[in-house]
């Protein structure tokens, strides 16, 4: 007598099928997605919980400054020493005390250790201190990350990555944002920023950074948006590497993703009072094919809420020309009193002493639309 194999019940083979498409559903998922990636950035250095948080002064100082390969010396090469990340350090700390910002973006920051020494030069050391954490558009960590020091207590910082973007233009950095609580009704939204460098072909220069920008003013209009009712100041600044005022960016569309929205605080000033990055001779051993006409790299965007009658008022930015080896364009950061290729450039924020706050909604009398300024800030006025 002859065995007959057993069959299977049917709801097996169907348990199984469902199994796999599970799977494979979460491998999807697991992997990742194309786009910009916000992360929440954990402080370097924070005060005590205890300790109580700083007021918001009447003036608000914002800074940025490239560092140029603000590295630590270790593994770097025996050109870049830890001696030589001293006196660089130490140099750079002489001009950042020169401008003593309330916040300060820093750019091209090589890692946590590299804040925490330059911050133990400070004579007024900043309590809190983020170093972001950025990728190369390879998906390889980049060694030259952006950083935040502030005075204030910030609320959220952020960083907003775009090596995962899906198309071929995709920029190799990102920003580092922190919002401030101002006052009851108004938070500041700051953005540092350094955006692709014009080494290599010029569209492609252009393309990231249009779309870096695209991004970082999409972020700003969400975050303004969320924060409703409180209204929300925006400022972006940082190393752009486009002068528009110059020759050779008559026709870049690099910072078009701002235009109506912000206020470009360098536009209309002379050369001389705007430049942030010097010409560098080429001297006795430097290299004529590096020699670069001045220009305002380094700018300052400010959203139009600040430019009127508002809470809160803009004022012209400064820079602090000092600091840069212009003899030689060889001359590394650390040597021969040079600490970098790039000019502290700073903007103050001031209480208007001439805002009025608006009723509340269930008040009879109506807000108004539009609080003039007053003489004596009309001449401010951007």
């Amino acid at each position: 007598m002859s065995k007959s194999k057993t069959l299977l019940p049917p709801t097996r083979p169907l348990y199984a099928a469902l199994l796999i498409i599970l799977a494979f559903l979460l491998w999807l998922l697991a992997l990742p997605h194309p786009g910009v990636r916000e992360t929440r950035l954990k402080a370097v250095l924070v005060p005590e919980a205890d300790t109580p948080r700083p007021a918001v002064p009447e003036t608000i100082r914002v800074a940025t400054y490239n560092l140029e390969h603000f590295t630590d010396g270790h593994h770097d090469g025996p050109d870049r020493t830890p001696a030589i990340f001293a006196v660089h350090a130490q140099g750079a700390a002489a001009i950042i005390a020169e401008a003593n910002p309330d916040i300060l973006f820093l750019q091209e920051i090589e890692n946590g250790r590299t804040l925490i020494y330059l911050n133990s030069l400070l004579p007024n050391p900043y309590p809190y201190i983020y170093i972001s954490r950025l990728r190369r558009s390879s998906g390889l960590k980049d060694k030259l990350n952006m950083a935040l020091l502030s005075r204030l207590h910030p609320q959220r910082v952020r960083q907003l990555s775009f090596h995962a973007l899906p198309y071929p233009g995709r920029p190799s950095r990102g920003v580092i944002s922190a919002e401030f609580a101002l006052d009851d009704l108004t938070t500041l939204l700051s953005y540092g920023m350094h955006l692709k460098s014009n080494f290599g072909e010029a569209p492609n220069n252009r393309a990231q950074r249009t779309i870096a920008l695209h991004h970082t003013a999409a972020d700003a209009a969400n975050v303004a948006l969320r924060n409703q009712p409180r209204q929300t100041v925006t400022l972006m600044l940082g190393d752009t590497n486009v002068d528009p005022e110059t020759e050779q960016f008559a026709d870049d569309p690099s910072l078009t993703p701002l235009a109506g929205a912000y206020l470009d605080l360098w536009l209309g000033r002379p050369l001389e009072e705007r430049t942030t990055i010097p010409t560098r001779e080429a001297g006795e051993t430097g290299d004529p094919l590096l020699v670069f006409p001045p220009a305002a790299f380094d700018r300052v965007f400010a959203s139009r809420n600040l430019g009127g009658a508002d809470a809160w008022l803009v004022q012209p930015p400064q820079v602090i020309q000092k600091g840069t080896d212009t003899t030689n364009n060889l001359t590394p950061p650390g040597v021969n009193g040079h600490v970098t290729d790039h000019f502290l450039v700073y903007v103050d924020l001031i209480r208007n002493p001439d805002y009025t706050p608006p009723p509340p909604e269930n008040s009879e009398v109506a807000a108004p639309l539009y609080h003039p300024l007053s003489e004596k800030h009309r001449a401010n006025k951007l």
